[in-house]
């Protein structure tokens, strides 16, 4: 527990966020290895194709819900120490602006709400924001927790989709494949038996990422991780000397 009382309610969100993420490593985890899909085998021979056909599961609510909850506990644990931190001379108006500002660009937003704290805090608040790393801002461990808890708060659940990786064991077979809603069809000719026989029992690994329904930004579960120890053990321990 933290001596200064002002880091209690920022040590006790990071580690109710470290309790959602474990509870989502599990639940994943667990769903994977229940092989969530369906492999059906069939013949049309009106249009001479074997058709290997890959049906996936429904994700399990407790998937984005835990999700969800981490980013939430997380985000605000930035946002509690940024509290914590504030200059004590606030306006009520200038109040209800303090948050851990994480910012794309460098513009007059941004410098509004650093000028809500100390000058040596808002130098460290600087030194981990996204627009320092230009074009690639997305990739930043800091934007993609705010994006997913911007999503989650205001336009969908952010469980993007469940990834399958498909694979044949012979050379070719991804020319014959199409893409559904909710499955994967691989139409094999059935004239290709003729030159000798083929394993067409797929291999399959499930993987889950998490951003927008089948939207551009997604993360993966491993990504979550880097994102949760950027945050307890990079950018929180810097701001600790503040409060010696």
């Amino acid at each position: 527990m933290p001596v200064d009382p002002r880091l209690v309610y920022v040590d006790m969100k990071t580690r109710r966020a470290q309790f959602h993420l474990d509870t989502l490593e599990v639940t994943v985890k667990n769903w994977i290895d229940s092989k969530p899909y369906t492999v059906i085998h069939d013949d049309n021979f009106e249009k001479a194709v074997h058709i290997v056909r890959i049906e996936d599961e429904i994700t399990p609510e407790l998937i984005p819900m835990s999700l969800g909850d981490f980013v939430c506990c997380l985000r605000a644990a930035l946002d509690q120490l940024a509290w914590a931190l504030r200059v004590r001379t606030l306006s009520e108006r200038e109040q209800r602006q303090v948050q851990f500002p994480i910012a794309k660009v460098r513009d007059a937003t941004y410098e509004i709400k650093r000028a809500l704290f100390p000058p040596a805090v808002a130098d460290d608040i600087d030194s981990f924001q996204p627009y320092l790393r230009g074009d690639s801002f997305s990739s930043d461990p800091l934007w993609q927790l705010n994006e997913l808890w911007t999503m989650d708060k205001h336009r969908a659940i952010p469980c993007n989709s469940n990834s399958f990786n498909l694979n044949f064991p012979f050379q070719g077979w991804q020319r014959y494949l199409r893409h559904f809603t909710n499955a994967i069809e691989v139409h094999f000719p059935i004239a290709a038996f003729y030159e000798g026989p083929m394993n067409l029992e797929p291999e399959i690994s499930v993987e889950i990422l998490f951003g927008e329904h089948m939207g551009e930004f997604e993360v993966s579960m491993g990504r979550l991780r880097e994102i949760n120890d950027f945050v307890g053990k990079r950018v929180i321990p810097r701001f600790t000397r503040f409060f010696a």
